[in-house]
């Protein structure tokens, strides 16, 4: 077995509870094994899954956190071969705990394999019950289990700590902008909704050579446009009221080619999406919209000759991708405002965020070696 001897003998966690609260519990470590390891967890980006399921209530105990980058300080032999790093790397650790075996898993399609499906078994990093040994399965602690099936990505040793926490966000928009959105160099990108992934999505177009990026909002993401205005995108209108009109005046009538929805609002924002698109735009579709179904004009789309696509994720190739964008700099992210979370403060957190009175930025990480105090 390779092994670094710095692995501690407990580990602080925040755990979240049934009924949408929060506490500090301590977990002993193990050694590990010949196919599996430890993380020591440097950052845990929160984002809206977090946010819904800490609110929902989860039905047993769990560590969340799933946008996790840190340090390897232990695992065996296999695992080293496996993944191709060493004790004293640093990582970027994908959500997905796939099986391996299903033909999704075959095509290197990990994402979709059945085991990771939020709406089944849902068997991912932060998404397992601490009773589930050893307990440690999500970001929000000082170190995280690094199973078998962890999907595991080496980040450059110089990459700093603020760039690398943006790896997978990056990852993401990459994915929904060239990937499901299919952007063409000159193209105009319609961000909707200046969060954690809508900045990413802003670098993401600049990168892709999008002509113009637009972002819109609400009256109080004031303070995230002036972000993404930073970042090169254009603030136009408002999320809820004239923003058709505002982006016809931006783009001489010719509307924008690809729109990403990234609000986290209902099905209503589905059908205002559709009013935004150019002939031949791709519209797609983050994040859930509720049990409502949308309601759409199917004579529109096919005037348009518009396509919709839903996404989850990212593919292994945008992993890649972000992590070499953001080791060779401009894509701005560095200078997006972070603030940064002790273990003590995720609950508080979380309900900040769900009553929508988080912070002006929308890049919030748990910093699990941070004071023990909230924020």
């Amino acid at each position: 077995m390779t092994a670094d001897n710095s692995l501690a003998s407990v580990a602080l966690a925040s755990v979240a509870l049934p009924g949408g609260r929060s506490e500090l519990r301590e977990f002993p470590l193990t050694p590990s094994h010949a196919d599996d390891g430890w993380l020591r967890v440097e950052a845990s980006g929160i984002c809206g899954t977090d946010v819904a399921l800490h609110g929902a209530g989860l039905s047993r105990p769990t560590v969340l956190g799933h946008h996790v980058h840190g340090v390897v300080v232990q695992l065996g032999d296999d695992a080293a071969r496996r993944w191709g790093v060493q004790p004293g790397d640093q990582v970027v650790i994908e959500e997905y705990l796939p099986c391996g075996d299903c033909a999704r898993c075959r095509a290197g399609d990990y994402r979709l394999c059945p085991r990771t499906d939020l709406w089944g078994e849902g068997r991912r990093v932060g998404l397992v019950p601490v009773e589930e040994k050893p307990s440690l399965w999500g970001g929000n602690a000082q170190y995280m289990y690094l199973p078998r099936e962890a999907v595991v990505h080496p980040l450059p040793a110089d990459l700093g700590d603020t760039l690398a926490a943006w790896a997978l966000p990056l990852a993401n928009a990459l994915d929904w902008v060239l990937g499901a959105g299919a952007l063409r160099p000159g193209e105009t990108v319609m961000v909707l909704g200046p969060g954690y992934h809508g900045l990413a999505a802003v670098a993401a177009a600049r990168y892709g050579g999008a002509g113009a990026v637009l972002v819109s909002g609400l009256p109080q993401d004031r303070p995230r446009l002036d972000i993404a205005a930073s970042l090169g995108a254009t603030v136009t209108g408002s999320a809820s009221s004239g923003l058709r009109e505002h982006l016809a005046e931006a783009t001489n009538g010719r509307m924008a080619d690809v729109v990403l929805d990234l609000t986290g609002a209902g099905s209503d924002s589905v059908t205002r999406a559709v009013s935004l698109l150019a002939q031949g735009g791709r519209l797609v579709l983050a994040g859930g919209k509720g049990s409502t179904a949308a309601k759409l004009d199917t004579s529109e789309l096919t005037r348009l000759n518009a396509t919709i696509r839903g996404v989850r994720g990212r593919a292994p190739e945008w992993v890649r991708r972000s992590i070499e964008l953001l080791d060779g700099g401009g894509t701005g992210l560095d200078q997006v405002p972070t603030v940064d979370v002790p273990l003590a403060g995720v609950g508080q957190m979380l309900h900040r965020l769900a009553a929508g009175e988080g912070p002006s930025t929308p890049h919030v990480v748990v910093r699990p070696w941070a004071a023990h105090s909230t924020t």
